[in-house]
């Protein structure tokens, strides 16, 4: 009994200490790494992004992006809710110009802008805190020769963004938001945190079919940062509730749990049955 008990503590000793190193292991992403593109083939494109130079002066006043560049998150947070109500009254202003210019079928335009004006309101209005992961001028794609390439309908561009160094505490599945200015007026989509596993990278992608300046913002619902203990694959939240007694010990149930998480880790198909009575069905005991 006492070298299973033996056994067993060195096994979750080794468990605890395989998941506290995968955080350590993941490269610095720099720069060159930040964005990358594929294009409608699976073609890499060469992307020359550059930084929206309103936001690196500061007290820089009258912008599209005045008070992005707070120190406090919440304000930072509330300039980008005043640049999305801006948005928000260029994109009517176009409605009604649309509606009134006696222009043959300019009912799909006006439908789409309206669709874009309710995403970019439902933002803007909301009372979550908004977190700026990057703010970015997508110019230039180029392919492997150096040639311009045409971004358009027909020749969409996915754009991934690592967000490895921009934004803390990362979660697989958190609300992300890409706001694009397309014709000068700004646009919002949909996204969330994804995990690279081969290059130990979160990030968020999106087609684009422009390039433009484009903004990339985490949502966060409660007002607060999302922290969750580090496991084997950073973002999974399901991580056993593991609590040593006063004395240092773990129950079996625990250790199975810890066991049965690594081995899901490793895409091995296992059932994970609790002991409800704490006894042996051999002696009882």
């Amino acid at each position: 009994m006492k070298m299973k008990k033996l056994a067993a503590l060195a096994l979750a000793g080794v468990l605890c200490m395989g998941m506290s190193t995968v955080a350590l292991a993941a490269p610095s992403v720099g720069p060159e790494d930040a964005y990358s593109a594929t294009n409608k083939d699976g073609d890499n494109v060469k992307l020359d992004p550059s930084p929206i130079k309103e936001i690196e002066q500061i007290g820089f006043r009258g912008t599209d992006y005045d008070g992005w560049n707070a120190a406090d998150p919440e304000k930072a947070s509330d300039a980008v809710k005043d640049t999305l109500k801006r948005g928000s009254v260029n994109i009517e202003a176009e409605i009604v110009r649309l509606k009134e210019s006696g222009e043959p079928d300019v009912e799909g335009k006006i439908a789409r802008l309206q669709a874009q004006k309710a995403a970019v309101d439902q933002l803007a209005n909301s009372d979550v805190l908004i977190e700026i992961a990057d703010l970015v001028d997508l110019d230039v794609a180029e392919d492997p020769n150096g040639d311009t390439v045409p971004v358009d309908a027909r020749n969409p561009l996915k754009v991934r963004f690592v967000l490895n160094k921009r934004l803390k505490d990362l979660e697989v599945g958190q609300a992300i938001r890409i706001m694009h200015k397309v014709d000068g007026l700004w646009q919002v989509y949909e996204g969330e945190v994804k995990w690279d596993s081969d290059k130990s990278e979160f990030y968020v992608e999106h087609e684009f079919t422009s390039l433009s300046p484009v903004a990339i913002l985490r949502i966060n619902s409660d007002g607060s940062t999302q922290v969750v203990p580090p496991t084997d694959i950073p973002g999974d939240s399901q991580v056993p509730n593991v609590t040593p007694d006063a004395n240092g010990n773990i129950t079996a149930d625990q250790l199975a749990d810890l066991i049965a998480q690594r081995l899901r880790a490793n895409n091995a198909g296992i059932e994970r049955t609790s002991s409800t009575s704490g006894r042996s069905p051999k002696t009882g005991e």
